[in-house]
């Protein structure tokens, strides 16, 4: 009997040891993970309290809109982000405010990366970082700040201004170390950091020689990789597509890989742009003045920045647009509309509710009017669409139409021709004017010279009839159909025709019949010479190269 009761002992003996040696266990490994996430202490890591949040539920859409005016929305991880002239909100999917705080900033500006966001004081010295719904980081700079960016892992890029150059670039790591700092004396406008932090590119305007120029320098470790350089032309965005870099400007679209060559580039033909949005798939934009042709033309153009997939016709003001994985939204003054990435056909259309900002996330679109948040379906587009467009995309040049000022242009050139006439020996070819040697029209070289004509050449000159021979008042020069039936003007193929008789106005007339009766008065062999040498009334011209 005393054997049984010392084995029954002994087991509970044993159970309380593997109890103690569990709860040693945990103890542990939780001390364990606290120390590594001390250690670590990357914005990235995921904190409990945050995951909670975010899988907390919520009253659901639609919900309260914020006060105040609304600055921007923005997607952040799982969480709707919403800024206000004094505050920045977090919201999760359910409807629930899970963070808040107010930014005291005159003029917030923000960029994300997957689940990071830094809002930044363009004109001031204060940024902020935030992880999901976290706020992990907050600094002040020296001068003012005019771009910044944050990487996927939650490096910090800021471009401030400075005393001894122009922009100066500040790189921080995940732990908010200072990496290196980059002066430029050039005016910095646009900056992006890679997803891992490790490379920078900044876009920057500068006057050389009395022409605006524009480079996009890229930066590894604080050194210059590569600088590609462009005339004329104004960075807008820059992002980076692996080590690879995407560029806008205000004329043209680039794609330039990890040694600065232009693999890809898409030109806007001298459309107008009035505004764009980058992402995985490709680029869409929006081309066009609403005021002027009360109309904007979309085009969305794939991701290797050459082919353009198809084009749209927009007959309403257009006050946002965001390209989100295969949809184009475009926000205008009375509606909301996705347009399909592949072709640009019309995918759905809300208008019922009158909004003024919109954020696409997941599966939906959360759209803000003046008193609450609601969340619309997002319209999937047929991927068959790629298919059924065989014919190649163009986008329409642009100015293609002759104003009524180029046609007053070239009706003072003509009227300019006459009046040479009559007050020179000589007449004058493009390339020498006897006023000046500027050029009568932009788009025109001058560079023709004007050739004198021997008694010889006279004699051989099929076109200019022998002295004795019979004379024409009407045409003494002998020449038949001289003049251009129309005249090259700017922009390529732009080429509008006109007629000598239509253009002339009345005083031309009236010049040519004084000339004629001048001419008929003046019978004699040496002044018929003088006519033949004169030569054409018109010289050709050409496009400027």
């Amino acid at each position: 009997m005393a054997k049984v009761t010392e084995f029954k002992t002994l087991k509970k003996r044993q159970a309380r040891r593997r109890g103690l040696g569990l709860l040693a266990l945990t103890a542990l490994v939780l001390v364990g993970a606290y120390l590594l996430s001390a250690l670590v202490n990357t914005p990235n890591f995921a904190g409990l309290s945050s995951v909670l949040d975010m899988i907390q539920g919520g009253p659901g859409y639609p919900i309260d809109a914020p006060g105040g005016k609304v600055k921007g929305m923005y997607q952040n991880g799982s969480s709707l982000v919403v800024v206000n002239e004094t505050t920045i909100y977090f919201y999760n999917t359910s409807g629930s405010e899970v963070y808040s705080a107010q930014h005291r900033m005159g003029n917030p500006q923000v960029a994300t990366n997957g689940t990071m966001l830094l809002n930044f004081d363009r004109g001031s010295k204060t940024y902020t970082a935030y992880s999901r719904n976290n706020q992990f980081y907050t600094g002040t700079t020296e001068t003012a700040i005019r771009c910044g960016d944050i990487s996927a892992n939650g490096c910090i890029a800021i471009t401030t201004q400075s005393e001894n150059a122009h922009s100066q670039v500040q790189v921080m790591d995940n732990k908010q170390r200072l990496q290196y700092t980059w002066s430029s004396d050039d005016v910095i406008t646009a900056m992006a950091i890679s997803d891992n932090g490790s490379m920078v590119a900044t876009g920057s305007s500068y006057v050389e020689e009395g022409e605006l120029k524009n480079s996009l320098t890229v930066l590894r470790g604080g050194k210059e990789l590569y600088k590609y350089t462009l005339a004329n032309q104004l960075i807008l965005g820059l992002e980076f597509d692996g080590n690879n870099v995407r560029c806008v400007t205000d004329r043209s679209a680039l794609l330039l890989d990890t040694n600065g060559k232009a693999i890809g580039q898409f030109d806007y033909k001298g459309q107008p742009l009035s505004g764009f949005s980058m992402y995985d798939n490709g680029l869409a934009l929006v081309f066009g003045n609403y005021e002027q042709d009360r109309s904007y033309t979309l085009a969305s153009v794939a991701d290797n920045f050459f082919t353009l997939r198809g084009t749209a016709t927009l007959t309403d003001s257009v006050q946002k647009i965001e390209a989100y994985e295969n949809t184009i939204l475009v926000l205008g003054g009375s509606s909301l509309r996705e347009y399909s990435a592949y072709d640009c056909s019309l995918v759905g259309e809300e208008s019922e509710g009158s909004y003024y900002n919109f954020e696409p996330m997941g599966n939906s679109i959360y759209a803000i009017t003046g008193t609450e948040i609601v969340r619309l379906t997002l319209a999937e587009p047929s991927r068959f669409s790629l298919f059924t467009n065989h014919t190649p995309q163009e986008l329409p040049d642009g100015e293609t139409e002759q104003t009524q000022e180029e046609l007053d242009l070239l009706e003072n050139i003509l009227s300019g021709f006459n009046k040479d006439k009559q007050n020179q020996t000589a007449e004058p070819t493009i390339g020498q004017s006897t006023e000046s040697d500027s050029k009568y029209e932009e788009g025109f070289i001058e560079s023709e010279q004007p050739q004198t004509t021997t008694e010889q050449e006279t004699e051989t000159t099929p076109e200019t009839p022998a002295v004795g021979e019979d004379f024409d008042p009407d045409n003494p020069d002998g020449l038949t159909n001289t003049a251009p039936s129309h005249m090259p003007v700017q922009n390529e193929d732009a080429e509008p025709e006109f007629s000598n008789e239509d253009d002339l106005n009345q005083s031309q007339q009236q010049e040519q019949e004084q000339e004629k009766e001048q001419e008929e008065q003046t019978q004699s062999q040496e002044e018929q010479e003088e006519q033949q040498e004169e030569g054409q009334l018109f010289s050709s011209r050409r496009p400027a190269s």
